[in-house]
């Protein structure tokens, strides 16, 4: 199998995307969001081809959950609803 010239390296600068849907208030995200695995920071931004909102989450190099082997959902779900307790972890 060959993989395409962008692919070659996939670990080399890892990136793994999550997409929310529905109302979702994105400054409470990008606010609030603290990865459990690694000292993530966040920005907020827009996206320059649709337009929409986007919160990108800089992980540290090897946190799990940037390289996809653990989901953000506990962490997504501290940062939106405010009311799950920090000891609820996947």
């Amino acid at each position: 199998m060959t993989l395409p010239p962008e692919t070659e390296t996939p670990m080399a600068n890892p990136h793994h995307t999550d997409y929310l849907y529905g109302d979702v208030d994105f400054e409470t995200l990008a606010t609030h969001y603290r990865c459990g695995h690694c000292n993530s920071t966040t920005s907020l931004g827009t996206d320059s081809t649709t337009g929409l909102p986007d919160v990108c989450i800089h992980h540290d190099d090897g946190c799990p959950v940037l390289n996809g082997t653990l989901p953000s959902t506990p962490d997504v779900l501290r940062a939106l609803v405010g009311h799950v307790p920090d000891t609820f972890r996947p």
